[in-house]
């Protein structure tokens, strides 16, 4: 099955290359039935981390996100997490399950198909965020995986602090 998701990914990759810092853009429903747009966040600086709840490291990493939201408090900073799992997989109620057992505060968000995912990379690697500018618009790297959480919390400072001035 992964083999086939990662072809799938690839191929999604592959249709999607953006041609335009708006093309990428991320557009997804949260499990609370919000749709949450990175492009419509004007003002504000957003942290996208796309993930799984069968990824082991995604949890220690959902979890330094949560510390960084505690720091980031009051700043404008939003953190999402978007899993990529399809609804036969993982369903919205035990998506909320998932996120009520790891106490998360973050919204909660969907991308079942991995077209926001294989806009930002062909190979399945996670945790993998992203970074969106006080003007929606993305700012390349991506980040890749989880290391400890000092470190992974150290890594994402020096991404979202030039980004906050």
């Amino acid at each position: 099955v992964l083999c086939a998701t990662h072809a799938h990914v690839s191929l999604v990759a592959a249709q999607t290359t953006p041609q335009t810092s708006e093309e990428f853009s991320i557009k997804l429903k949260g499990v609370d039935g919000k749709i949450y747009d990175a492009a419509k966040m004007k003002g504000e600086v957003v942290v996208v981390s796309f993930g799984a709840t069968w990824c082991r490291p995604c949890v220690a990493e959902i979890e330094a996100l949560e510390a960084l939201k505690r720091e980031y408090s009051g700043r404008p900073l939003k953190i999402w997490w978007a899993s990529i799992e399809s609804e036969d997989e993982k369903s919205d109620v035990l998506l909320r399950e998932y996120a009520k057992d790891l106490r998360m505060t973050i919204p909660v968000l969907r991308d079942p198909e991995r077209i926001a995912y294989g806009r930002f990379s062909q190979k399945l690697r996670m945790p993998l965020v992203v970074f969106f500018d006080r003007n929606g618009r993305y700012v390349a790297p991506i980040h890749v995986g989880m290391s400890t959480p000092d470190v992974y919390q150290a890594r994402m400072r020096e991404r979202i602090d030039p980004l906050l001035k």
